[in-house]
């Protein structure tokens, strides 16, 4: 999803930072038998690896001036990385990266982890595989399906 200018902006000079760029690699980490590069730092509610990059005005001000100044701005990890390797720009052009690992803490950037998608076709290769047998989004309830039951 396109950022705003002044999110959009923030994320540019964090990718110009050398200190915001060198946090992001330690925090990943491999893991034996896993392709996939996996996010150690902050997480979301939803999975994904949450990464502060700077902050911006804080708009949700209330009438008696509470909440006024700035806040942190979070990007989500793996969108950070895809910046990095492509451009600010590339990414605002990007609704979506999906995981063809269907791992929602990867970091690597490519056609078999983290590559630009869309909503529609993201959520259809999701459907796709939630009934394959020994896929971690697999349907629960199905022996060998589900979260969990994915060794990697």
């Amino acid at each position: 999803m396109p950022l705003a200018d002044e999110a959009s902006a923030v994320l540019g000079s964090a990718l110009r930072d050398p200190n915001v760029v060198l946090r992001y690699p330690a925090k990943i980490v491999t893991v034996p038998g896993s392709d996939c590069l996996w996010w150690s730092g902050a997480v979301s509610g939803r999975g994904h690896g949450r990464f502060y990059v700077g902050t911006v005005a804080d708009t949700d001000a209330s009438a008696d001036g509470a909440g006024q100044g700035e806040r942190e701005l979070c990007v989500i990890a793996h969108r950070f990385g895809y910046a990095l390797v492509h451009g600010a720009s590339a990414l605002n052009a990007v609704p979506v990266l999906g995981h063809g690992c269907d791992n929602p803490l990867c970091q690597r950037i490519g056609p078999d982890h983290a590559k630009p998608s869309s909503h529609a076709l993201n959520r259809r290769a999701y459907l796709a595989r939630w009934f394959v047998a020994g896929n971690p989004l697999g349907m629960p309830g199905v022996p060998g399906a589900g979260p969990g039951s994915c060794v990697t």
